[in-house]
């Protein structure tokens, strides 16, 4: 009973410091230091959930008391857990990292609470376990992230947000209908009855209809092929931002569709699984021309995003124990991968004044850090071992190989040593450029914790190459839970498989 209660506090706590933050805006130290905590506390109460429940079995939360089919239900189990937890951290570094200059403004436009709101969106959709509820968290999360996107004063900015706004209204609106049409077939909204029930139906085509219909409505939001509103609004959002977009926006829509085409539509995957692949391959496609074709590091960073995107659904739709395995470990790497990335390069912004790589020339001598936090995270984009991206791809590589997913499996190689490429390139440019055209420009100094955020990153990083091991306990927990048939339902609503019966 207690473990069930802690459940609601990765969600109730931001819920309650955003609220919060809106009293005490006019104390901006305060304010920093209150929504810095309340995260740091979130993320060790979820690492401490995600530990018993790896030792025990999923939590499950009945609002009301009203068990489940009948009431709302969260629950907790190594998948949800393992992605509470690695975006409360990543949220806490980003509250920490701070708006610089921007402070007062940002304050006075509520930004800090609408991270929390935001935060609290993403965390609901990784715990709630009924379909309507899902949907309930993603529009509290977009909500929160139409007011972040839109508060800006540039025509760059409300174009993207114009396009960032439209497509996800588009995908909220198949998510609703998706919903509506699962609903009639099965008759209820919880995710484990409503797998049991679709394994009893002999209407395949109906279930092949519906899952196409929530494909499309989660890869809108994973940026899966229908990637059009991520870059432009990556670039035009400030260092803490697009590391807040990149870190979870399209993070919660691979996990949906991890979590839906594991659990729900898993047994239908002669249609879906190799559609899953092929819109995978088409998305690193899209990533590799995107890193390749633009000078602007904003915009190579947020073509990142989408090619790390196509590894994770790789993963996913070869249907396999390690694929998936590989994705889910992929996930909650590319959670820490891709928040170093916006760090570092939103830095480059601040330090130089520019955008365009070219511009970067010279900064071996003035900030040598960056060099090493640079290398660590292209290693890790590109699966280099000991580092984190390694690991996540070696199984995403087998299950590939057990699934005869050939073409992906190569062009996940090739375009994870475009990546590489790419971001090499920036790095050689930043320290073996002209240096007499670096002695021309004035390099502004980043402070020193905002370095120390970057060191602890970077650390985080080889450290989840090196304790590889003990993740794959955390990742291959949460694939036999959702993938081996029925256990889910036996692990989280006992009552409802008997029930059946």
């Amino acid at each position: 009973m207690l473990m069930s209660n802690l459940l609601i506090l990765p969600l109730l706590l931001p819920a309650v410091c955003a609220l919060a933050l809106v009293f005490i805006r006019t104390h901006s130290r305060l304010s920093r230091m209150f929504s810095i905590g309340t995260m740091a506390v979130t993320t060790v109460i979820s690492l401490f959930l995600l530990i018993h429940v790896m030792y025990n079995k999923p939590i499950a939360l009945d609002f009301g008391g009203w068990e489940a089919p009948f009431g709302i239900q969260f629950v907790g189990d190594s998948l949800s857990l393992l992605m509470v937890t690695t975006s409360s951290f990543v949220v806490t570094l980003i509250m920490a990292y701070g708006f610089g200059r921007t402070e007062k403004r940002a304050i006075r436009y509520y930004l800090p609470s609408f991270i929390l709101f935001l935060t609290v969106g993403v965390i609901g959709s990784f715990l709630t376990a009924d379909l309507f509820n899902i949907y309930v968290m993603f529009e509290v999360m977009l909500l929160a992230s139409f007011v972040l996107i839109t508060l800006g004063q540039s025509v760059e900015q409300l174009r993207a947000a114009i396009i960032y706004v439209v497509l996800n209204i588009l995908g909220s609106w198949l998510l609703l209908l998706g919903i509506g049409l699962l609903y009639k077939l099965t008759g209820t909204l919880n995710f484990g009855l409503v797998a049991q029930r679709l394994n009893e139906m002999n209407d395949k085509s109906a279930i092949t209809i519906v899952s196409m219909v929530f494909l499309i409505a989660f890869g809108a939001k994973a940026a899966l092929v229908l990637f059009m509103w991520l870059p432009k609004a990556y670039a035009v959002l400030n260092t803490e931002l697009a590391a807040l977009f990149a870190a979870l926006m399209t993070k919660v829509g691979a996990y949906a569709l991890i979590r839906f085409f594991t659990l729900i539509f898993d047994g239908h995957e002669g249609i879906t699984h190799p559609l899953l692949v092929f819109l995978a391959c088409i998305t690193m496609l899209i990533g590799a021309f995107g890193v390749l074709a633009y000078r602007d590091i904003k915009k190579i960073a947020a073509y990142q995003v989408i090619l790390s995107i196509g590894f994770i659904i790789l993963g996913l739709g070869s249907n396999t124990y390690a694929g998936v395995n590989g994705a889910i470990f992929y996930l909650a790497n590319d959670i820490v991968v891709k928040t170093l990335l916006f760090f570092i390069i939103g830095s480059l912004v601040y330090i130089t004044g520019y955008r365009q790589y070219r511009n970067l020339n010279g900064l071996a001598k003035q900030e040598p850090f960056f060099g090493v936090a640079f290398v660590v995270m292209i290693l890790a984009v590109g699966g280099v071992p000991p580092f984190s991206g390694f690991p996540g791809k070696v199984f995403i590589f087998k299950g590939a190989i057990e699934n005869g997913n050939y073409i992906g499996l190569a062009l996940m190689i090739i375009t994870s040593l475009i990546a590489m490429f790419s971001l090499f390139r920036i790095f050689f440019t930043m320290y073996l450029g002209n240096e007499k055209k670096a002695e021309e420009t004035a390099f502004k100094k980043i402070p020193t914790y905002r370095k120390g955020l970057i060191g602890i990153l970077t650390a985080v990083i080889l450290a989840m190459g090196l304790a590889a091991p003990l993740i794959f306990k955390v990742t291959d927990n949460a694939t036999h839970l959702n993938m081996d048939d029925g256990l889910y339902g036996k692990m989280v609503n006992p009552h409802l498989v008997k029930e059946d019966k």
